[in-house]
């Protein structure tokens, strides 16, 4: 594989990494889910903002860059259409799943949202008029499979609207993939968006506490240190990992690395309070395990190209 999409993919797996220390870290936190959404998309905000600065320290302006696409941000970016409907997905895709963990289980939350790369799977080669590849549909299969594995037992069909939300986040997460790959989408709108997105949290979080609505306020020291660390670590720099990786692989393979999360989510857990995952879980682990690395470093993927879109 191609150096630079190699170091993308271990961008993504460093971002799944912090993605799935969550679960521990918000089962030891008072606050409810919006109140813990509110500190997350807060700090991360701030978090964001200064690594994009860094990001771009330095830069200058190139309008004769590849695709008159100039490399450095400006503030019409910001407020383009493609900036600010890109947060919106991104920002319906974290409430979502919020709100679909608060309506179902845990175990069906993140098991329906990660059947994103089936739609990208699909939608993908609708949008850039290419093949479906056979390796891609096997992939795909056997990750949904196997991550299956990890709630037999647990999986709850009662719970509707739930599980519809869950969903819903799912289809946000694959748009979104896909609108960061989008041919006229430059670095520093990948940065806005997920910057503007977190915004959009917080001043829904914001109207949420203010109508008495989120339990917002940390209990004690130990409480705030953890809401820090999800909000710096856990969602900004994971984030900040997950949009340069994206920008050197496809769609498809980001939202499969990403897998990662839950496979990772229950050591995690096990490490922090000794709750044990299941044969099937471990199973199922393994398999997702595999494919990413198989994909990861399979020589079958020379370059990234951009999705053009429409």
């Amino acid at each position: 594989m191609h150096h630079a999409n190699r170091r993308g993919s271990l961008f993504i797996v460093l971002a799944a990494l912090f993605w799935s220390t969550g679960g521990l870290f918000i089962k030891s936190v008072s606050l409810d889910a919006f109140g813990i959404s509110l500190w997350r998309s807060s700090l991360a905000a701030i978090t964001l903002y200064i690594l994009y600065r860094i990001n771009f320290f330095g830069k200058r302006s190139n309008p004769s860059a590849q695709n008159g696409l100039d490399p450095i941000p400006s503030r019409k970016e910001w407020y383009s259409l493609r900036t600010v409907s890109t947060a919106m997905v991104y920002a319906a895709l974290l409430i979502l799943f919020v709100m679909a963990t608060k309506l179902t289980t845990s175990a069906n939350a993140i098991f329906l949202q990660y059947t994103a790369p089936i739609y990208v799977l699909f939608f993908d080669p609708i949008i850039s008029r290419t093949k479906i590849k056979l390796a891609d549909i096997i992939a795909v299969f056997i990750t949904i499979a196997a991550m299956g594995l990890f709630f037999i037992g647990e999986f709850d069909t009662s719970s509707v609207l739930g599980n519809i939300l869950a969903l819903a986040s799912g289809l946000c997460f694959a748009a979104y993939a896909l609108l960061l790959k989008h041919e006229k989408t430059t670095e520093a709108m990948r940065w806005q968006s997920v910057i503007v997105g977190h915004v959009i949290i917080v001043i829904i979080m914001l109207f949420l506490f203010l109508t008495g609505n989120a339990l917002a306020v940390p209990q004690n020291i130990g409480e705030a240190g953890k809401l820090l660390f999800l909000g710096i670590v856990q969602i900004g720099v994971a984030y900040a990992f997950f949009t340069k990786g994206i920008h050197h692989v496809r769609a498809l393979d980001a939202l499969l690395i990403s897998m990662l999360e839950p496979v990772l989510n229950p050591v995690w857990v096990y490490l922090g309070i000794g709750e044990t995952p299941g044969e099937y879980a471990i199973a199922g682990g393994a398999i997702i395990l595999a494919v990413v690395i198989i994909r990861t470093w399979s020589e079958g993927r020379k370059t990234s190209i951009p999705i053009p879109m429409p």
